[in-house]
C-alpha cells in the first residue's frame, strides 16, 4: 500500500532554503497543504510557513527535483543539498523576528517543543495507520487530546490523504491551511490565500542573505520546533 505524503522534505535551489511540511491531501475539491499546529500557528507566521512550502515545491516541479535529493539530519536539523547547507524555513523566520519566543520561560518553551515533537511524532504514524492510538493516549495522556484533534478533523472535515501528486492536481491550485489542534481535543483551521505571503517570505530570506554576506560569515539560528 502506497504510503501518503506526509513530512515531505521540500527545497528551493533558486532561492536556497528547505523544509518540511506535515501533510499534502485533497480538501474541499481542491489539493490541500495542511501544517498541524499545537500551538497558535501565528506565533510562527504560518501564513509565510506555508507559502514557503508551496513556493519549494512548485520550483521542484518545474525542475524535476525530488525529495530525495535533499540530505536532512534529525539531530542537528540542518538541510544538505549537494554538500551545501541550506537554511531552513524556520531559521529564515526566525532571523527576521516573526518567530520570537526569548520572553517565554525556558520551561514552558522547553515543555511546547516536546510537546511539537511527540504530537507530530504521532500524527505522522497515525497517517501511516501505524500506531496503537488508545496505547499512545494511555502512555501520554499530556499529548492525546491533540492527536485526537487530528483525528476528529479527519474524520469531519473530508480532507483525503494523497498517495501521490496525481491525487494532488495542479500544484498552482493547491490550498494553504494551518489546522491549530487544541487540548480540549478539537480544532481550529486557518486558511491562508493571501497571494504575497511567499514574495514576503521571499523578502525575508533575501535579506538575511544580504546580512550574511556583508558579515562574512554563517548565522548560526536554533531550530524551534
Amino acid at each position: 500500500m502506497a504510503l501518503p505524503l506526509c513530512e515531505v522534505r521540500v527545497f528551493s535551489r533558486r532561492h536556497r532554503f528547505a523544509g518540511t511540511l506535515d501533510v499534502l491531501g485533497v480538501w474541499r475539491n481542491a489539493g490541500a497543504l495542511i501544517d498541524y499546529k499545537t500551538g497558535d500557528p501565528r506565533d510562527v507566521a504560518a501564513d509565510l510557513q506555508t507559502a514557503a512550502y508551496l513556493g519549494a515545491l512548485l520550483e521542484m516541479a518545474e525542475r524535476g527535483d525530488t525529495s530525495a535529493m535533499l540530505s536532512f539530519d534529525k539531530f542537528t536539523h540542518t538541510y544538505t543539498l549537494d554538500g551545501e547547507r541550506f537554511r531552513s524555513v524556520t531559521q529564515i523566520l526566525q532571523a527576521s523576528g516573526l518567530i520570537d519566543f526569548s520572553k517565554i520561560p525556558s520551561p514552558i518553551l522547553l515543555e511546547a517543543r516536546d510537546r511539537g515533537t511527540a504530537v507530530h511524532q504521532a500524527l505522522h504514524y497515525y497517517n501511516e495507520d501505524d500506531i496503537d492510538l488508545e496505547a499512545f493516549c494511555a502512555e501520554f495522556p499530556d499529548y492525546a487530546p491533540y492527536v485526537q484533534a487530528w483525528v476528529a478533523f479527519r474524520a469531519e472535515s473530508g480532507f483525503e490523504l494523497a498517495t501521490s501528486f496525481e491525487q494532488v492536481g495542479q500544484l498552482t491550485h493547491v490550498k494553504r491551511y494551518a489546522v491549530r489542534l487544541k487540548k480540549n481535543a478539537r480544532y481550529v483551521v486557518e486558511p491562508y490565500a493571501t497571494a504575497r505571503d511567499y514574495a514576503e517570505f521571499l523578502a525575508l530570506n533575501t535579506a538575511l542573505q544580504i546580512r550574511e554576506r556583508r558579515k562574512g560569515s554563517w548565522i548560526e539560528l536554533a531550530e524551534v520546533a
